[in-house]
């Protein structure tokens, strides 16, 4: 294997892995999110299915202000 296969295919793991734990991600925190009445509105517009994940991510990376 030349250099730039090994790069290509360390490179299709890390995203596979990522994608896992995307998953999980949603699975754990956003579910919980959803059953509780107080977060449930807050999540925001659902415009696709896992638009709430996004947001979810997104709040919790942006600072407090």
């Amino acid at each position: 294997m030349t250099d730039r296969a090994i790069i290509v295919a360390i490179l299709i793991l890390l995203s596979v892995i990522k994608g896992i734990f995307f998953v999980l991600f949603e699975q754990i925190t956003v579910r919980k999110l959803r059953k509780n009445p107080k977060t449930k509105d807050v999540l925001g517009l659902e415009f696709m299915s896992g638009w709430d994940i996004l947001n979810t991510a997104q709040a919790l990376a942006m600072p407090k202000r």
